[in-house]
């Protein structure tokens, strides 16, 4: 009898909680490990795994998975017949998908951590696991975040540095529990204005990708860090440029009057809208310019404010300033003195 079966037997008698072996190049699970029913915790990292048997399902109880550094390519389906898992770690292996059958049978993990694999897509049965609190998935080769796991409404850290994402849904501020949002070395060039309905956000790294500047939303995060190094970020460098007055399209006119309309209640131009559900589904987009405060739709001026990280936004990791993004809806807003926006210049 091995020393792994010897300690197994052991565990059965004793009715352990914990099962754990490591470092014993291990590619097949010892038959006894599934007769110990009562282990709440199994940690089987560094050996050589590549499956695990379907007998195991008889750990009912496991509550704390760790699979980490073997050489599993998918996640095993037994771990979708653990109905109690809270903790599953299987970085380090060489997984090229996280299976949808098995993570959608989650329901009550609340951290995968499967760093360091070569997964492509995460599945859109991610919105299975909505006790789902922490997600790593860093250095992996993820190209986009799914929509669905902004049904994971509990997540309080999303770790998706060294990836391949370009862009982030805009969606991304129904998480209003997250913190922690990691998704440094990525190819994205902005951030959606509603990461500031992120209102728990504490820590944001978005160090090496090509962000040109921050959106406004920022200001209602509760940022304490912010990692933006390594980024084209716009400086604070004046350049000539000359004076251009508006042209607008008869679209964002007709838009612009109707908006108006509605500051007054008794207008019959906003009494005959508000019965076009098509016209207020276009409108649903409309945003206010920083300047004049007035409404507008498709057409206006994109500026950058510089904003000190310490004093105004509070950071205790930053010194300088950080360019803002700002939108003025006319060049006539542009031209008013007493504000602090200027136009961008990208170099040609």
């Amino acid at each position: 009898m091995s020393v792994a079966d010897t300690s197994l037997l052991t565990a059965v008698r004793g009715k352990s909680r914990s099962v754990t072996i490591c470092n014993k190049s291990l590619k097949a699970i010892p038959p006894l490990l599934c007769k110990v029913t009562s282990a709440e915790q199994l940690v089987l990292k560094n050996n050589h795994l590549k499956e695990l048997p379907y007998e195991l399902e008889n750990l009912k109880d496991l509550r704390f998975v760790n699979l980490g550094n073997n050489i599993f390519e998918d996640l095993p389906l037994v771990l979708g017949c653990l109905p109690n898992i809270t903790t599953l770690h299987i970085f380090n292996n060489h997984l090229t998908e996280l299976t949808g059958a098995v993570v959608e049978r989650l329901t009550r993990c609340r951290t995968l951590n499967a760093n360091n694999n070569r997964v492509e897509i995460i599945p859109p049965e991610i919105r299975g696991m909505r006790s789902l609190q922490v997600l790593c998935l860093e250095r992996n080769l993820v190209a986009t975040i799914p929509r669905e796991i902004l049904s994971c409404l509990e997540i309080t850290e999303l770790h998706l540095g060294n990836n391949r994402i370009k862009e982030l849904p805009r969606e991304l501020g129904y998480l209003r529990n997250l913190k922690k949002l990691f998704i440094y070395k990525n190819e994205i060039a902005e951030i959606p204005d509603e990461i500031g309905h992120c209102q728990s956000l504490q820590i944001l790294d978005v160090s090496c990708n090509l962000i040109t500047m921050f959106p406004e939303g920022i200001y209602h995060c509760a940022l304490k860090e912010l990692h933006c190094d390594e980024n084209p970020l716009l400086e604070h460098l004046p350049v000539l440029s000359q004076n251009v007055h508006d042209i607008f399209y008869l679209k964002e006119l007709c838009a612009r009057m109707i908006l108006q309309s509605f500051k007054d209640r008794n207008s019959i131009l906003r009494k005959s809208a508000t019965v076009r559900p098509d016209i207020l589904n276009v409108l649903k987009d409309a945003k206010k310019c920083v300047v004049c405060e007035q409404s507008y739709l498709f057409s206006w001026l994109e500026c950058v404010h510089f904003v000190n990280a310490k004093s105004e936004l509070k950071l205790k990791n930053r010194a300088g300033n950080i360019p803002i993004r700002a939108c003025l809806c006319s060049y006539d807003c542009f031209y008013t003195e007493g504000h602090n926006y200027f136009a961008v210049s990208y170099p040609n």
